[in-house]
């Protein structure tokens, strides 16, 4: 399973999918759709929420829709615990981390699903979240 961030999700629904040849790795974008088509996707509260705070009129509707359609995370008591004490890690660091994105890696590792994204906050967490696989892409 694969969770995408907001990250990847704004840069799937802005890139137009290019066709790779048989010897060609799948781009993101294409990668995406075919995990799409093969339901091994999963979202989460926090990439919703940002994603449709940044889309506009109609498009938010058909986005809502479209995510609704993916297997939901949802967090539970234990999570949110996990949230705070890592959060707290990383304060301890001096390392400062938008606590939505401790929230999206801590659904990522609650789901085994695999976060993949295009922002580097997700390494500092990775650091003090251990079972948080990560993908970064570019």
């Amino acid at each position: 399973m694969i969770l995408p961030d907001t990250s990847v999700w704004v840069h799937y629904l802005r890139t137009t999918p290019a066709k790779p040849t048989q010897s060609e790795t799948l781009p993101p974008a294409d990668e995406l759709d075919r995990l799409i088509e093969q339901e091994q996707i999963v979202t989460c509260g926090p990439v919703v929420a940002e994603l449709l705070a940044g889309a506009r009129g109609a498009q938010r509707d058909e986005l809502a829709e479209q995510l609704g359609a993916q297997v939901w995370v949802e967090l539970k008591h234990a999570d949110w615990l996990t949230i705070g004490h890592t959060a707290a890690k990383l304060s301890e660091q001096g390392q400062t981390t938008p606590l939505i994105d401790v929230e999206i890696a801590v659904c990522a590792v609650s789901a085994n699903a695999e976060l993949w994204t295009r922002d580097h906050d997700f390494e500092r967490i990775a650091n003090v979240l251990d079972k948080l696989r990560l993908r970064i892409l570019d």
